[in-house]
C-alpha cells in the first residue's frame, strides 16, 4: 500500500476501465475515463450497463498483443457501425465483425473470441445485475487467459483479482518484491494476499502500475525522476539508466 499511494500522489487517479460509449456521461470525461475523484463517490456497480459490461469484456479480449490506441480504434468502429450489441455480435458474419476491430492486430482470432465470450456472457446472463461469471469457467473459454479473465472481473464485475501484466512483473521484480519469473498464480497470490479487498484499488493499482511503467519504469528506465527508487533494489544495486 506504500508503494500504491506513491504512485497515486505521483499521477493521481487514472480511472480506468474506459468506457468509450459512455463519453461524456456522468462521471465521465470525453475518453470515457471516470472524471478523477468522481468514480470514488459514484455507485459503480449500479452504473454498470449491459453496453458497459460488453464493452470492458470486448476490450479484455482486443488489447491482448496491442497498444491500447489500437483498441481505442477497434472499439470505435464496434460502437460507430452499431455493433457493440451482443446479440449482434453473434448474428453478424465472423469476417464483419474482424473487419471492425482489424486495428486491433489478430483481428481473425480475436473475432471468433468475442464471439465464443460473447455466447457465454449472454448464455449465463452474466449482464444482469447480480450475475458474475465463475473464473474457472472463463478461463475454459477459447482465447480467455489469466489476465484476460481477470480483467474482466476485476473492471466489469467489481471483483477483487489483482490483474498480473508484464508491466506489474516489471516492476515488482525490480523493487525486489517478487521475481519477475513468479508464474501468475504466485504473484497474485501475494498481492491479493496483501492488499486490502478493495475492489477500486485493485482498479486503480493495475492502472497506475501502467501509467508508472511507461512513464520511468520502462524497458531501459528513467530511475533518477522516478518516485519508488528509495524502494527499488533496481535502483541500488544495477547501474542506473537516465533518458
Amino acid at each position: 500500500m506504500q508503494i500504491y499511494n506513491k504512485l497515486l500522489e505521483e499521477y493521481g487517479p487514472q480511472g480506468w476501465w474506459p468506457v468509450y460509449s459512455l463519453r461524456n456521461t456522468l462521471g465521465r470525461d470525453d475518453r470515457g475515463y471516470f472524471v478523477s475523484g468522481v468514480f470514488i463517490e459514484t455507485n459503480y456497480r449500479a452504473s454498470l450497463r449491459k453496453s458497459t459490461i460488453l464493452e470492458i469484456a470486448v476490450g479484455a479480449i482486443l488489447t491482448q498483443n496491442t497498444s491500447w490506441i489500437n483498441v481505442e480504434k477497434a472499439i470505435d468502429n464496434l460502437v460507430k457501425d452499431n455493433l457493440m450489441d451482443p446479440n449482434i455480435i453473434l448474428k453478424i458474419p465472423q469476417d464483419e465483425l474482424a473487419n471492425a476491430i482489424r486495428p486491433s492486430g489478430y483481428y481473425n482470432q480475436k473475432a471468433k473470441k468475442l464471439k465464443i465470450l460473447t455466447r457465454y456472457l449472454l448464455d449465463g446472463n452474466f449482464y444482469e445485475d447480480g450475475n458474475i461469471p465463475n473464473r474457472e469457467n472463463l478461463l475454459e473459454l477459447w482465447g480467455i487467459g489469466e489476465e484476460t479473465a481477470d480483467s474482466i472481473l476485476l473492471y466489469a464485475y467489481g471483483v477483487p483479482l489483482f490483474v498480473i501484466d508484464e508491466y506489474t512483473r516489471r516492476i515488482f521484480g525490480r523493487l525486489g518484491i517478487l521475481e519477475s519469473t513468479q508464474s501468475y498464480k504466485e504473484i497474485a497470490e501475494v498481492l491479493n494476499r496483501e492488499l486490502e479487498k478493495d475492489f477500486i484499488v485493485y482498479q486503480e493499482y493495475h492502472a497506475l502500475i501502467v501509467k508508472h511503467a511507461k512513464e520511468h519504469c520502462r524497458t531501459k528506465p528513467d530511475c533518477l525522476k522516478c518516485v519508488l527508487r528509495e524502494e527499488c533494489s533496481f535502483f541500488q544495486n544495477v547501474q542506473v539508466y537516465t533518458y
